[in-house]
């Protein structure tokens, strides 16, 4: 497929830091309940879940301010500072939350410093995934730009599966009682590994985007003259990372409170789901340099819409079989949709000294304010609703929303 081992590290060194990225969030995921009961102490264990699930949140939030300042760096200075900028700044608050007292040891300043170092993570990842996107596609060649733009999601579900794959390991070899203890540490603490490889891959990073000389802001151009486009590619990648952010984030704690799994049979379906997915993500991006990224797109979002309450239905029953087909399906059909979505921002507009500021935006709300607050609102919503299907009316309400604004704005 690709000719030149160039090729190669211009794709390992534009993926790596979503690796580290997502392997964070993995954590996050996988260890909701552990850091619930860790640094948000309560007598309802549902407050403990949504405390962890709201520092995640928090961290989140900051992505878009992120993506704003490191997207300004890679339109008017270059794309590979933004880079090596957002790389440095996002690795070491995972590591250093290996480190944290916990609320038993130190009382409200745990939970305090475990926000502050989600935040600090969140503002230069929102830098990160939009920078590597735009990197990867801008070096990419012009037929194969889904595939490659496809890569850095594919990043993502590696690091997921790490963190996912280092957590189940961990909760077999010492088991739940020992985990919360003290093995939770580890998984952050290894992630200095991933960062001392991201630094290498990094070390002599090339690009060849050159800025031009203007005193226009691109953030202001594009809120000026692309309002409309703005819009529809928000509300688009909204609804991906809604149904995102429900499969590989929150799925795993909704199998153990509704669908009747264990912990540890949750934990093997997550990894299940994102290993299926490092497959199915160029598969799908490659479908989509074929034929369209719309078109696979729409017809994911089609299928979402319809299936997704009878997948719910299905993975409520308590059997690990039926629960493994609904996950496989829901993996198809939401890599269906998110491996075209990269290329198709990146190229939304035609000036090209917008385009990193312009897929900052996009990516830097959808993934961040949207996908971010996901979990904690579908705990809440399914709480409040006593409904085990509430994540997908969510799910359903976000495609609507998309092909309502599309028909109305947009040549469809």
């Amino acid at each position: 497929m690709l000719k030149h081992k160039a090729k190669w590290r211009i794709i390992a060194a534009g993926i790596i830091g979503n690796v580290i990225e997502y392997y964070d969030f993995a954590l996050i995921g996988f260890l909701a309940t552990v850091m619930g009961q860790l640094f948000f102490p309560s007598n309802d264990p549902f407050i403990s879940i949504l405390g962890s699930l709201g520092a995640f949140a928090a961290g989140m939030v900051m992505r878009p301010i992120g993506a704003i300042f490191f997207g300004h760096i890679g339109d008017k200075v270059n794309r590979k500072y933004a880079l090596f900028g957002s790389l440095a700044m996002m690795a070491f608050p995972t590591f250093f939350i290996g480190f944290l007292p916990t609320y038993a040891q130190v009382g409200i300043l745990a939970p305090i410093l475990l926000v502050i170092l989600r935040m600090i993570q969140g503002f230069s990842v929102g830098g990160e995934y939009s920078s590597s996107i735009v990197y990867l596609i801008e070096e990419s060649p012009k037929e194969n730009q889904n595939l490659y733009g496809s890569f850095v999601s594919l990043g993502a579900k590696l690091g997921m599966a790490i963190g996912s794959a280092v957590c189940t390991l961990l909760l077999f070899m010492y088991g739940e009682q020992e985990m919360v203890s003290w093995a939770w540490r580890v998984p952050f603490l290894f992630s200095i590994v991933l960062t001392i490889i991201g630094f290498m891959l990094r070390k002599n990073l090339e690009s060849g985007y050159e800025a031009i000389e203007s005193k226009e802001i691109p953030l202001f151009e594009i809120m000026k003259n692309y309002r409309s486009l703005f819009w529809y590619f928000l509300i688009m990648a909204s609804a991906i990372w809604i149904f995102y952010y429900t499969l590989f984030i929150y799925l795993p704690l909704w199998l153990e409170t509704y669908g009747g799994l264990t912990k540890e049979v949750a934990s093997r379906l997550n990894t299940f789901s994102i290993a299926l997915g490092v497959v199915l993500i160029p598969l799908m991006a490659m479908i989509a340099d074929k034929i369209g990224s719309k078109k696979v797109i729409h017809i994911s979002f089609l299928f979402t819409f319809v299936l997704i309450i009878p997948l719910f239905w299905l993975m409520s029953k308590g059997d690990i079989i039926m629960s493994s087909v609904a996950i496989f399906v829901m993996t198809i059909l939401l890599c269906s949709a998110q491996a075209p979505i990269f290329a198709l921002c990146v190229n939304a507009i035609d000036k090209h000294g917008y385009r990193a500021s312009f897929t900052a935006l996009i990516l830097g709300i959808a993934s961040g304010i949207v996908g971010g607050t996901t979990p904690a609102i579908m705990a809440t919503l399914t709480k409040i609703t006593s409904l085990f299907f509430a994540p997908a009316l969510l799910i359903m309400s976000a495609i609507s929303l998309y092909f309502f604004y599309a028909i109305k704005n947009i040549k469809f």
